[in-house]
C-alpha cells in the first residue's frame, strides 16, 4: 500500500484492506465508518440493489469497491448532526 499517507495506511490496515482496488463489502463498510460516514455492510448491500451508494464492480458473483470510489462517495454524503437540546 505504498504511496498512501501514513494516516490513510493506518485506516486501511485497521479495516483489513490489503488491496485498495479490491475492497470487499465488509471492508468498505468499515472504511466508510472510519472515514466519518457510518455505514453497515447491509446498507451497502441494499443500496446496490437500489442503484445507490458508491460505485462497485463484480468479478463473477463477488462484489468489490475501490478506495477511490469509496472516497468519492464519502465526499458527496451529507452528514447531519441533530442536537435535540437546540430546537
Amino acid at each position: 500500500m505504498a504511496g498512501f499517507p501514513p494516516h490513510v495506511q493506518a485506516v486501511l490496515t485497521l479495516c483489513g484492506i490489503t488491496h485498495p482496488d479490491n475492497i470487499t463489502t465488509k471492508q468498505a463498510a468499515a472504511y466508510l465508518t472510519q472515514s466519518g460516514v457510518p455505514t453497515a455492510k447491509s446498507t451497502l448491500e441494499v443500496m446496490r440493489t437500489q442503484s445507490r451508494g458508491p460505485k462497485f464492480k463484480k468479478i463473477g458473483s463477488r462484489v468489490f469497491y475501490t478506495k477511490e470510489w469509496l472516497d468519492e462517495y464519502a465526499q458527496g454524503v451529507e452528514v447531519r448532526i441533530y442536537d435535540p437540546s437546540h430546537n
